[in-house]
């Protein structure tokens, strides 16, 4: 009984870990690190003349959520070296369904049997941020 806090301890701090990861993927060139990139969510708002430096997505694991999604980005933006970032939208991917059926056999008085069968059907949904890191041309 002794280890059962413990044990919660360590649930605990596993489940607030997961609850913020975000897998991020990134292609393209990268830059010593910038302080303060902007924050574009729309290119007709992004000035001047610019080189597009790669492409980068993130992906929201467990319990994480959009917003820690962005705030991913922004943290690889600024060790990328980007001058800004451009959001450019939210993808969806839905996975194969799984289907599970359970039984349930109701014997009756009279000797017959009445059969149930339930079907669920479940299928996991992620999200997806995608931007475009820039670097302004002097």
């Amino acid at each position: 009984m002794k280890h059962i806090p413990t044990l919660a301890s360590i649930l605990s701090a596993a489940c607030a870990l997961s609850s913020c990861a975000v897998e991020t993927t990134y292609i393209g060139k990268a830059y010593p690190a910038t302080d303060n990139p902007e924050l574009f969510f729309s290119w007709n708002d992004v000035p001047g003349d610019y080189e597009t430096m790669g492409h980068m997505t993130a992906t929201p694991q467990f319990f994480g959520n959009l917003e820690d999604a962005q705030k991913a980005i922004e943290k690889r933006t600024r060790e990328k070296g980007a001058d800004a970032v451009v959001f450019e939208g939210i993808g969806q991917s839905v996975s194969n369904p799984t289907y599970t059926t359970t039984e349930h056999i109701e014997k009756n008085g009279d000797g017959s049997s009445t059969r149930t069968a339930t079907t669920k059907r479940d299928a996991a949904v992620s999200y997806q941020l995608k931007a475009t890191l820039i670097k302004f041309r002097q």
